[in-house]
């Protein structure tokens, strides 16, 4: 397959045949923006111009390769001037950086040096993981919140539709061009409609692609409930803190939080962070998360929550609160307030587990502020998990029959919470050199045939990553090198000598 327009293959492999070198500079130059595709196995053309000079007349053009971003490169192939292309197998998913230089008829190589590749290609078969959240706005429109784990979207891919019921027809949305929130990973944001009058439940699905044409898609349903007026703030059912009490009489909650969370990790040095009062006994038992829910899982337990306040009135905002639970709403216990009233809360939790939290705005006229009671259910869910997934590569053999050619690569990996394919696999013929990939996205299968060729070297190391939600990292790695003995040894007789021994008579019938 051709990666891109052939015009644009050969404007960049124009720029390799200039630059090309047998070991890299002292000062490489940039990297070109890497053309991003799913398939390893792919075409590069190229094209190489007479020149006046018969002596300098190019006989033989090769293809170096690099895949630890041009820190060693390696011959891959040959081709004389006509063939005007090079098929490359890759071994899987990673960052290739391509070179090309060339021989001449006095034997001359040219050129000498590397100053930087003139082609980069990202393999990637990966496809992002799409989560999305939606509510009902006081105004009547739906809020989506919606959150991808790759850096590398593909711009206007999000696509929306939404219906009433199932035995409806699906309706597309039509929302504005969706800037993530930041170039990291997970990539934020959010859109909003207005549904048809009278639907009482909801169904959203969308899909996003990155770069590489990988397709993510998720669903969400909620249920519309119909406006109702402000009520009257009741006294508590429960005890309240004295600087959180209200007075019988006054005006109802109608200022938490409704436009967009978003949970950020900080390392905080020179902050002090928002520590929760203590719990009351038993409190601090593990929360049930409830059906359709996923906790946002992070590997810290300081971080930031960021919020935005709708609806602000001229009184401004007078106070917020923030209000966390560890079992599921049965009880919960304020934060200290945020005395500067502005986004982002810094947090500081004490232990692994699973958090719920709500945010809650008082006005500058004192209206709203309602704390959650027992039973009443998070806005937001938090997995705290600082404990890495355990890994180790079980074995590594030579396949045979249907698999030969393969190093059959086997492990065990565990976690209460793994990634969406956690697996990433790694090897090494120096045990001090840089690790290549050999496959990453892999589901815990388990089991990985690896095809090797006579590229591969014989002896190697092998290393084993696995990742979970949080984001925390297990690594294996074999202390023992593994053979990659590739020969099949064949037997052939080489002669036959008769053998006369006295009072040895042949068996008849044989």
């Amino acid at each position: 397959m051709w990666l891109e327009p052939l015009s644009r293959l050969l404007v960049g492999l124009a720029m390799l045949g200039q630059t090309v070198a047998a070991a890299p500079p002292t000062s490489p130059s940039p990297a070109p923006s890497a053309i991003v595709t799913r398939q390893p196995d792919f075409a590069i053309p190229f094209r190489v111009d007479r020149t006046d000079d018969p002596t300098r007349q190019p006989v033989e053009v090769q293809l170096f390769v690099s895949v630890d971003r041009g820190r060693r490169w390696q011959l891959y192939a040959k081709a004389p001037p006509g063939q005007q292309h090079f098929l490359f197998h890759g071994r899987g998913e990673g960052e290739y950086w391509f070179a090309i230089r060339t021989v001449d008829t006095a034997g001359k190589v040219r050129p000498d040096t590397i100053s930087g590749p003139g082609l980069c290609v990202l393999v990637d078969a990966t496809p992002p993981v799409l989560k999305l959240a939606a509510q009902h706005d006081p105004a009547g429109q739906i809020v989506v919140h919606w959150e991808v784990n790759k850096p590398n979207i593909k711009p206007d891919s999000l696509k929306v539709q939404y219906r009433g019921a199932t035995s409806e027809p699906w309706q597309a949305v039509t929302i504005q061009r969706q800037t993530p929130a930041s170039s990291s990973t997970p990539q934020t944001g959010q859109f909003s409609f207005r549904p048809a009058a009278g639907t009482s439940e909801l169904q959203v699905r969308a899909e996003i692609a990155d770069t590489a044409g990988n397709l993510a898609t998720a669903q969400t349903e909620l249920r519309i409930e119909a406006a109702r007026p402000p009520e009257t703030l009741r006294p508590p059912e429960t005890p309240r803190p004295p600087e959180t009490a209200r007075p019988q009489n006054g005006p109802a909650l109608t200022a938490e939080p409704t436009g967009s969370v978003a949970i950020a990790i900080n390392p905080a040095v020179g902050n002090e962070a928002n520590v929760a009062e203590k719990p009351p006994v038993g409190a601090a038992a593990p929360s049930t998360v409830p059906p359709g829910e996923h906790p946002r899982m992070i590997n810290s337990r300081l971080f930031e929550l960021e919020y935005d306040v709708d609806s602000v009135g001229p009184s401004g905002i007078g106070k917020v609160e923030l209000w966390g639970t560890r079992n599921g709403g049965k009880t919960w216990r304020r934060f200290p307030l945020d005395s500067s009233s502005r986004s982002p809360l810094l947090v500081n939790v004490e232990e692994e587990g699973i958090y719920g939290f709500r945010v809650v705005v008082t006005n500058g006229a004192g209206i709203g502020g309602k704390p959650p009671v027992s039973g009443d259910l998070p806005d937001l869910w938090i997995g705290v998990d600082l404990t890495k997934p355990t890994a180790r590569i079980l074995s590594a053999r030579q396949g045979t029959d249907s698999e030969s050619g393969r190093l059959i690569i086997t492990w065990q990996a565990d976690d209460k919470m793994l990634a969406a394919r956690p697996i990433s696999l790694w090897f090494r013929a120096d045990p001090t050199g840089s690790w290549l990939p050999i496959a990453s996205g892999l589901e815990n299968t388990g089991r990985y045939a690896w095809p090797i060729d006579s590229r591969t070297p014989a002896e190697l190391y092998l290393r084993l990553e696995v990742r979970d939600e949080a984001g925390n990292m297990g690594v294996y790695e074999t202390p023992e090198t593994v053979s990659v003995d590739q020969s099949n040894p064949t037997i052939r007789v080489r002669e036959i000598r008769p053998v006369g021994r006295p009072g040895l008579r042949p068996v008849r019938g044989w």
